[in-house]
C-alpha cells in the first residue's frame, strides 16, 4: 500500500487539468508533472502511485504515456482555405498554423502544421492563385549578350551613368567582363530560382550596380557578388512579410482571449530577427569583398609605381648622358677657339719681327 497522501492542493490542480481538456485527456504523466513540478517522478515512484491512486479514487483511468492516442483529423474550412491563400506568400505553415487555430505553440512537428503544409503544396501547381500574373516570369532568365544591351542594364540601374557618345577603351572593357559574369551557370541557376520579376530584377539589379565597374574579379568573387545579391532579395521579402503581418495585426478588432495578435506579435518578432541577420550578412560580405579589392588595388598600385620608377630612372639616365654630351661640346668648343686664338697671337709675334724665343 501507498504511503504518500496527496495533499488538497495537489488534489485540486490534478481534477483542475482532467476536467478542462475533455477532448485530449491529459496522461498519468502529464498529471504526475503538474503535482509535482521540475521532480522528475513518473508513475513508478511513490508520488506517482499516489496519484494514480486518487484518480481511482475518483473513477478516472489516466492513459500511460506510452499508450497509443489516435490523432483526430482536421478538417479546413473554406474560410481557412481563403486564409491560406491571401497570406502564403509573406507567412510560413507553422505561422498559418498559430493564426487559424489559436494555438501560438504549435511548431512544424504538430498536425494542424503538417495539414497545411499540404494543402500549400497542392497550391504549387497553381501560382496564380497567391500571386498576381503580371509579377510570374514567362520564362528563363536571358542575360545580355551584345555590348548595346549590357549598356542599357547598367544605365538603368545605375542612373544612366554611361554616356554613348564617349566610350572608352576602359568601359568597354568593364562591360565585356560584366556579359561574361551575367552569363555564369551560377549566375543564371540562382535568378531562375525566383519566381516573381520584382525579385529578379531586384537580384539582377543588385549585381549588375556591385560589380559594372570590376572588370578583373576572380570566379571566387563573382560568386561572392552572387551570394550578397540573393542577399539583398532575401532582405526585401522578409520585410514584405513583416509589413504584411503589420497590417494584419493593425486589422484585428475583436481578439477576446488574446491569442490571435499574440501569435502576430510572436510572427513579427520572428521575421524581424531574419531581416537583421540577413542585413547583418550583407554587411559583412561586402566588408570582406572591400578589403580584397583594397588589397588588390594596393598591389596593383605598387606594381605600377615600381614601372613608374622604372620610367624615371630611364629618363634621368637620358638625361645625364645628353647632360654629358653637352659639355663635352662645349669643351670642344673651347679649345678649339682657344686654339685659334693661339694662331692668331703666333701671327701677331711674326709680322712684328719677334719669335717666340725672345719674347
Amino acid at each position: 500500500m501507498n504511503n504518500y497522501e496527496l495533499t488538497e492542493e495537489q488534489k485540486e490542480i490534478i481534477l483542475k487539468e482532467w476536467n478542462s481538456r475533455p477532448d485530449s485527456p491529459p496522461s498519468l504523466l502529464e498529471l504526475i508533472k503538474l503535482a509535482f513540478p521540475d521532480q522528475g517522478f513518473d508513475g513508478r515512484t511513490k508520488e506517482g502511485r499516489a496519484v494514480k491512486e486518487f484518480l481511482g479514487t475518483r473513477d478516472i483511468k489516466a492513459r500511460a504515456s506510452s499508450d497509443y492516442q489516435p490523432i483526430q483529423k482536421i478538417d479546413l474550412t473554406e474560410e481557412d482555405e481563403t486564409f491560406i491563400k491571401n497570406n502564403v506568400e509573406f507567412m510560413s505553415s507553422v505561422e498559418i498554423a498559430r493564426m487559424i487555430f489559436a494555438n501560438p505553440q504549435l511548431t512544424n512537428l504538430n498536425q494542424e502544421a503538417r495539414m497545411i503544409g499540404d494543402y500549400i503544396t497542392s497550391l504549387s501547381e497553381d501560382v496564380a492563385t497567391f500571386e498576381s500574373p503580371e509579377e510570374i516570369p514567362s520564362g528563363g532568365y536571358k542575360p545580355p549578350k551584345t555590348f548595346d544591351k549590357v549598356v542599357f542594364r547598367i544605365n538603368k540601374y545605375t542612373n544612366n551613368s554611361i554616356n554613348k557618345s564617349k566610350i572608352t577603351s576602359r568601359i568597354k572593357r568593364n562591360a565585356e567582363s560584366l556579359i561574361n559574369y551575367l552569363t555564369t551557370y551560377r549566375f543564371s541557376y540562382q535568378i531562375n530560382t525566383y519566381t516573381t520579376t520584382t525579385d529578379r530584377e531586384l537580384f539582377e539589379s543588385s549585381f549588375i550596380r556591385y560589380t559594372n565597374d570590376k572588370p578583373d574579379l576572380s570566379q571566387e568573387e563573382v560568386d561572392q557578388y552572387i551570394v550578397l545579391a540573393s542577399e539583398v532579395v532575401i532582405a526585401a521579402s522578409i520585410q514584405r512579410r513583416k509589413e504584411h503581418l503589420t497590417r494584419l495585426l493593425d486589422a484585428i478588432v475583436e481578439d477576446t482571449d488574446g491569442r490571435a495578435s499574440m501569435s502576430l506579435v510572436e510572427a513579427i518578432g520572428k521575421t524581424e530577427t531574419e531581416y537583421n541577420q540577413s542585413v547583418n550578412r550583407q554587411h559583412k560580405l561586402l566588408g570582406d569583398l572591400k578589403q580584397k579589392r583594397s588589397d588588390l588595388l594596393k598591389n596593383q598600385i605598387k606594381e605600377n609605381a615600381s614601372i613608374l620608377n622604372l620610367v624615371a630612372l630611364w629618363k634621368e639616365e637620358e638625361s645625364r648622358r645628353k647632360l654629358i654630351k653637352l659639355a663635352e661640346l662645349r669643351r670642344r668648343a673651347v679649345r678649339e677657339e682657344s686654339e685659334k686664338l693661339t694662331d692668331i697671337e703666333e701671327v701677331k709675334a711674326r709680322i712684328l719681327g719677334i719669335d717666340e724665343n725672345e719674347i
